[in-house]
């Protein structure tokens, strides 16, 4: 389930930011100094005339890490402007309101009956940890319902979005006077959950309930793939996931990075240089954004 959050930073930061104050942090087996692996795309072909730098993200951060590398500080310099995954963060009221908007639906089904009878004590447990309103929870479609508690149970860890990269790249970027922009808007981005098959909701809700245990272990896995550019790490975590379901992978992952790969090629047939932040899980393996503009004759390098 870290992986469904890598992929959707509204998420992580709206629900993570929602929460009351959480627990002290824990201690974290996780890597302090590394390399995040960042990729350089140009054109090869005529009207390809941008630049691109391609650094994968992760949306909640540890504290006391170092993420920033000579390589990472050279591209943030030399761009004109940074593209991340969705703006309008800055006003939690109004994400909110999307967002209740979005899940919550009439006539649903207590949630306890939309999971099998023996992970039902485990949904309750979870349910009781996560100090989140059972009544709100009921009300909620299942796809929200499952972030939710996956979010709270990775605020359980101590860990909060506060500090995340995207927000320090985009204060960085703003006190330089550079231009922002998104490749999402927050209704779209939650969109895509809200547009799941029942079934495949129901199996995100299975997988909060069944690596309820494990949260601590896989937030250390994801993060130091991500810490230490290990994108066949990163591949094997998504292959291993809820992604490993084609119909949620074309949901969540194959659709989005199709629809950025459109928009980045039409930034790429103009002048100027971009840092486009977005989280790891879209820059890796075949489906990779990356590999996408490659297809389109754009040269794709991996500087670090």
């Amino acid at each position: 389930m870290r992986i469904m959050l890598s992929l959707l930073s509204l998420m992580a930061m709206l629900l993570l930011g929602a929460c009351n104050s959480g627990p002290d942090p824990v201690t974290l087996n996780t890597v302090k100094t590394g390399t995040p692996a960042l990729w350089k795309v140009t054109g090869t072909q005529p009207g390809q005339v941008g630049t691109a730098y391609m650094f994968g993200t992760i949306h909640i951060l540890p504290d006391d890490v170092q993420w920033r590398t000579p390589a990472l500080e050279a591209a943030i310099a030399g761009s004109d402007q940074l593209v991340i995954e969705v703006l309008g963060l800055d006003d939690p009221q109004s994400a909110s309101r999307i967002f209740a908007r979005l899940a919550v639906s009439p006539g649903q089904e207590k949630l306890d009956a939309r999971i099998k009878p023996s992970l039902r004590d485990d949904l309750n447990r979870i349910i009781d940890a996560s100090n989140l309103p059972e009544r709100s929870l009921n009300r909620m479609e299942t796809w929200a319902a499952a972030l939710s508690l996956a979010s709270a149970q990775t605020k359980g860890l101590g860990l909060d979005s506060s500090g995340g990269v995207e927000k320090k790249l985009t204060a960085q970027f703003a006190k330089a006077g550079k231009t922002i922009e998104a490749l999402e808007t927050i209704e779209n981005q939650l969109g895509y959950f809200d547009k799941l098959p029942e079934e495949q909701q129901r199996r995100m809700l299975t997988s909060v309930v069944e690596e309820s245990n494990d949260s601590q272990q896989a937030f250390e896995k994801l993060f130091n793939a991500w810490m230490t550019g290990d994108i066949d790490q990163i591949v094997t975590l998504t292959d291993t996931g809820i992604l490993n379901d084609a119909t949620t992978r074309e949901f969540l992952l194959v659709t989005r990075n199709r629809d950025w790969a459109d928009q980045l090629d039409k930034r790429l047939r103009r002048p100027g240089t971009s840092l486009v932040a977005v989280g790891a899980a879209h820059l890796a393996g075949t489906d990779a954004v990356q590999a996408m503009l490659a297809e389109r004759g754009y040269k794709v390098e991996k500087i670090q």
